[in-house]
């Protein structure tokens, strides 16, 4: 027993002996074991409100703690102060004398609302109250919108599909908090229901399922608020559910069927395995390949001790006992001829017609091709096997049908992340930045990395050339009057280049600081391409970024082709018949 579990029995042993004593009744004490404690326990598993809980409860018109309030009133209260008493003025629990200045506490803060929530023409209101808004988007765009500050793949601006799956098999509910911050991982929660099975799924602002309901109780326990949910999805999707009533009733019917059709398969797999031993159809003599690999697993199921027939050693071991019986047997030597000489003859004939028909080949059944392997099954159980090269490409091709079935999220993240190419990443997400810089380039580059634009450089280039032609006059005036006068001209085109360089106007960032930014910014998606991914909320299309023939490799490389082949335990097994290595997956 854990150090923790010690602490926390300790914590429900010594609140019983503060309350209770040897004199209470057996009825308070089965309330405090069976209703007080798992009560405190949903709330917190440490027991973190056990003792406030049980010092304020009335039970059976013995006051302990001297509050009248019932246990259930208590519980609700204190799973409410649990989850808001950030938001309380008094945030230890232990400084509420009573229940009613607990309650009194709940009730402002339940009543004050951090946020409203507009309502759009793209979504229907299914709830509101003082501290919730219950909205069904009808639009990708509406989901965007309910959704924003989420992680929910259904509010993915880049992609579709997932909300038009949802939203096929069922009814998305944005459940929304208006009192909790935007720091709480439950301020919004995604319920997913579905059509069939009536499937109710949770998941809080992390896209992250929440299969412990304990932490949402101020969800779960509003009964108005899911009742009002339930009766909106019934009653849009009663003909469906209605449908679907129907579809598990013929599910029913058609699994029947499937075991008809099982057992029929069985007749005919019977049939063809008596003609291929008539025909003798897999000698290993004249066989072709699909023959060799039936003989080569053979050999391995009786290797293995899982050939479930009498194998040829054990019917030679009986024939040779029985010799050895009847040439020991006082009758037989009396009367070699006798009746119980036949006897023995007899047994003998029929074991050796057994020693003929022992280790049957033609008792396996072959099945389907196996991703380019030969499959078959022996009492109940199914084998690909094949030689090395088939083996490899089954694995190959194996893999990327798994990956076509459930995408590259469904092996390893740190796996998948070490096979996304960064310099694709980087060149994919060059144009993204660019876009962001050329919108605000202020908010990325410095004064520095700035130069004439061409306009200003033509106008001050212009104006030199008036200065120049200015000075040259000045060299040759006679009078004070006329050097002064082009000196004022030449001062007053000055002051104007000096106007022109000012100006915000006249200025432009360099297409080389441009590119050293946007070529920095690609190198710290080289160093961390994942951390990009997420940020600009495309880490669903790392698909994309992948080599999908390296990573199949590398995935083989790494389990093994066991791993991807044995859909029953993983193991490769491996046996040498006819001077040629044979490998054997179990399937099933």
């Amino acid at each position: 027993m854990s150090l923790k579990v010690i602490l926390i029995e300790g914590r429900v042993e010594d609140v019983y002996k503060k309350y209770f004593t040897d004199s209470t009744s057996t009825f308070l004490t089965d309330v405090y074991r069976n209703e007080i404690v798992p009560g405190s326990a949903e709330i917190d598993p440490n027991h973190k409100y056990l003792e406030w809980i049980t010092g304020r409860l009335e039970t059976g018109g013995r006051v302990v703690g001297g509050i009248e309030h019932n246990l259930k009133e208590i519980l609700l209260a204190v799973s409410k102060f649990d989850n808001q008493s950030q938001r309380l003025e008094i945030k230890d629990i232990n400084q509420y004398k009573d229940i009613d200045q607990l309650f009194d506490a709940l009730k402002k803060v339940g009543e004050t609302a951090r946020r409203t929530v507009d309502i759009t023409d793209d979504v229907e209101k299914i709830y509101e109250d003082n501290r919730f808004v219950v909205v069904s988007p009808k639009t990708h765009t509406a989901s965007c919108y309910y959704g924003a500050g989420t992680k929910w793949c259904t509010s993915s601006k880049d992609s579709t599909s997932h909300f038009s799956t949802y939203k096929g098999n069922g009814e998305l509910y944005y459940i929304i908090d208006k009192t909790l911050p935007t720091s709480n991982p439950y301020y919004k929660v995604a319920l997913n229901k579905k059509i069939t099975g009536h499937v109710e799924d949770f998941w809080d602002v992390q896209d992250k399922p929440i299969t412990d309901t304990t932490k949402i109780l101020s969800i779960v326990q509003n009964s108005k608020m899911l009742k009002d949910i339930r009766n909106h999805f019934t009653t849009k999707f009663e003909e469906r559910i209605q449908q679907e009533i129907e579809l598990q009733s013929k599910r029913l019917s058609a699994n029947e069927e499937r075991q008809e059709r099982e057992r029929i398969r069985r007749v005919q797999v019977g049939v063809e395995a008596n003609r291929r031993r008539m025909a003798d159809e897999w000698n290993p003599e004249t066989t072709g390949k699909e023959g060799i690999l039936a003989n080569a697993l053979k050999e391995w199921l009786i290797d293995e001790g899982e050939w479930e027939g009498d194998t040829k050693d054990e019917v030679r071991g009986q024939i040779e006992t029985m010799r050895s019986e009847m040439e020991n047997d006082p009758e037989v030597i009396e009367d070699p001829n006798g009746e119980k000489a036949q006897e023995y003859g007899e047994d003998i004939n029929n074991l050796e017609e057994d020693l003929e028909n022992a280790e049957s080949v033609y008792d396996i059944i072959p099945l389907h091709d196996y991703y380019g392997m030969f499959e078959f099954e022996y009492a109940g159980a199914e084998y690909a096997i094949g030689d090395d090269a088939s083996a490899d490409e089954a694995a190959f091709e194996r893999t990327k049908s798994l990956i076509g079935d459930i995408g590259y999220e469904g092996f390893t993240p740190g796996f998948v992340e070490s096979h996304v190419d960064a310099d694709q990443v980087a060149d994919y997400m060059e144009d993204w930045f660019y876009d962001d810089m050329n919108e605000s380039p202020e908010d990325y580059l410095d004064d520095d990395d700035r130069e004439l634009n061409k306009s200003a450089e033509e106008k001050i280039d212009s104006l030199d050339e008036d200065i120049g032609d200015l000075k040259f006059e000045l060299e040759s005036v006679d009078t004070d009057s006329e050097r002064e006068e082009l000196e004022d001209r030449i001062t007053e085109l000055e002051n104007h280049k000096e106007e022109i360089t000012d100006d915000d106007d006249s200025w432009e960032y360099t297409e080389e600081a441009k590119d050293d930014y946007v070529e920095k910014r690609k190198s710290n998606v080289r160093d961390n391409p994942m951390d990009f991914l997420r940020d600009f909320g495309i880490e669903d299309r790392v698909s994309d970024f992948i080599d999908e023939d390296g990573f199949i490799d590398d995935v083989v490389s790494s389990d093994g082709r066991g791993h991807t082949l044995s859909g029953y335990d993983g193991v490769e097994h491996e046996i040498v018949y006819g001077d040629e290595w044979y490998f054997i997956y179990r399937t099933n």
